[in-house]
């Protein structure tokens, strides 16, 4: 399936994007939008192993935007000498390092050196990535961009602390300000079938939500191009079907699986704290936008990568 998004919409042609975080996602992002005919250069702490030749890869660490003038005339130098005339996007795709030992704090830290480069270099376009992990629903209820956030643990505090960092950029520089919470990510090299077909992942039977990696790329590219107007603006991004994690089990599976009966409830009215998010995410907002999911179940997802799942689980 082909999405409106990965038919053209991106950022234009000739525009020029820093993209920060060129990791798993961020790295291939990087990689799409400079196929799309955008000048494109990465920023990330260690020196890349290897890079596209299409994309500059810039070593150094964004958080240091925020820690005073001096570390921020450095980072921006590192910036001009790839990229010396106007940048319009800044994207910021960051995740914690376990090999550097990173806590949840590396959210907020970068997105304050982000929200600081992007004032210094008069960036007017700032797409961050975070996630749905920040609604922190235990009791199934569903989840919009409106839905109230109460920050209950350290993880949930750092992702919505970093947003409210990010989104200063446009009360300060007048600018566009996408924030977008991308649910599960899956993909190449993060295949996830068999943590799915696990009896434990089972019996917590919450509701989850995925984000094939191709589909936040294309939600990117489309928000570059999308809205340009000053603000911020927040979307949920994810394939848009929530299933039962026993419902995927039992389907990966062929097998019933059996979960206690105080498990998950949709009601609201006993929340239930197995470790992970138990919520509904509505991705309509971005659905309103033009952009498709090519993966609109994490079913259709799980063939991509090559597993025989039966078409009919697609409906269920």
């Amino acid at each position: 399936m082909t999405s409106p998004a990965s038919q053209g919409a991106a950022a234009s042609p000739h525009d020029t994007v820093l993209l920060v975080g060129p990791g798993w996602l961020g790295q291939v992002a990087a990689v799409r939008l400079a196929a799309r005919g955008a000048t494109v250069a990465t920023l990330q702490r260690s020196v890349p192993v290897s890079t596209s030749p299409d994309v500059v890869a810039l070593t150094g660490d964004i958080a240091d935007a925020a820690r005073g003038p001096e570390p921020l005339a450095t980072l921006v130098a590192v910036v001009r000498s790839a990229l010396p005339a106007r940048i319009d996007h800044l994207v910021v795709c960051i995740a914690p390092s376990r090999a550097r030992g990173d806590d949840y704090t590396v959210y907020p830290q970068a997105a304050a050196g982000a929200a600081a480069l992007a004032k210094a270099l008069h960036i007017r376009s700032v797409l961050y990535v975070s996630s749905t992990g920040v609604y922190d629903r235990q009791d199934g209820s569903e989840v919009t961009e409106q839905s109230a956030i109460t920050p209950h643990d350290a993880r949930v505090h750092a992702l919505y602390d970093a947003e409210q960092r990010i989104a200063t950029v446009a009360h300060y520089a007048d600018a566009t300000v996408h924030i977008v919470r991308a649910a599960g990510l899956y993909g190449p090299a993060r295949d996830p079938v068999a943590r799915l077909a696990d009896p434990a992942f089972a019996a917590s039977d919450v509701w989850c939500n995925f984000s094939w990696r191709d589909d936040v790329i294309s939600a990117i590219a489309h928000l570059l191009q999308h809205d340009r107007a000053p603000g911020v603006r927040i979307f949920n991004c994810a394939d848009g079907t929530p299933l039962r994690s026993a419902a995927i089990a039992s389907t990966l599976t062929g097998r019933a699986v059996h979960t206690p009966e105080e498990r998950a409830p949709v009601d609201g009215a006993t929340p239930v704290r197995s470790g992970r998010s138990n919520q509904r995410v509505n991705i309509d907002a971005l659905l309103a936008t033009g952009w498709r999911p090519a993966a609109p179940t994490v079913y259709d997802g799980l063939r991509l990568l090559g597993h025989q799942v039966p078409h009919a689980a697609a409906a269920s």
